[in-house]
């Protein structure tokens, strides 16, 4: 009598829950620079594909910035050229002993101060190209755009719907 037959049964369990359902992969594509959005190419619930261009944002100020910095690197490497010129003028006179010591290493000064400014005028550069490419807004990863934003330089919120997840609250007894 204290013996029972053990038979297999599905056990059911039948919770209702309600929650907001989730992409696991999500980015917010924001604008890296300030400047007016132009030619916002897709709209909420368009597929889109990673690398491919979603907006442009107006390009004039950074394209005049792009040309300032690369003719100052220019102006800066033909002082450097000028500055090279002299040390090496001025070696030769040092070891014919036409000037001093000093006035080379014055020399040498004015063509480190050169060098300098034309390291930092290749970085404006690099900096202003660099604003010139984030005026393109493309798309991080694959997916669908699930809205356009407006908010801190967010424009459009791409979600990837191959993965999903719910988020829903259980209480404590239930979980």
């Amino acid at each position: 009598s204290e013996l029972l037959a053990l038979v297999p049964r599905q056990l059911q369990l039948d919770l209702p829950i309600s929650g907001v359902l989730k992409a696991r992969q999500q980015a917010f594509v924001k604008a890296r620079v300030a400047g007016e959005l132009q030619g916002l190419q897709v709209r909420e619930g368009d597929s889109v594909r990673a690398g491919q261009v979603l907006a442009h944002i107006d390009a004039t100020e950074n394209a005049a910035r792009l040309r300032q910095a690369e003719q100052q690197a220019q102006a800066a490497a033909a002082q450097l050229a000028i500055a090279q010129r002299q040390l090496e003028n001025n070696r030769a006179l040092v070891g014919q002993g036409f000037i001093s010591p000093t006035a080379l290493q014055t020399t040498q000064a004015n063509w480190d101060a050169a060098q300098a400014n034309h390291l930092a005028a290749q970085a404006g550069v690099e900096l202003a190209r660099k604003a010139l490419h984030d005026t393109v807004l493309r798309s991080p990863i694959d997916g669908q755009v699930a809205q356009r934003l407006g908010v801190e330089a967010r424009v459009l919120e791409v979600v990837d719907p191959r993965e999903l997840e719910l988020e829903a609250l259980l209480a404590p007894a239930d979980a």
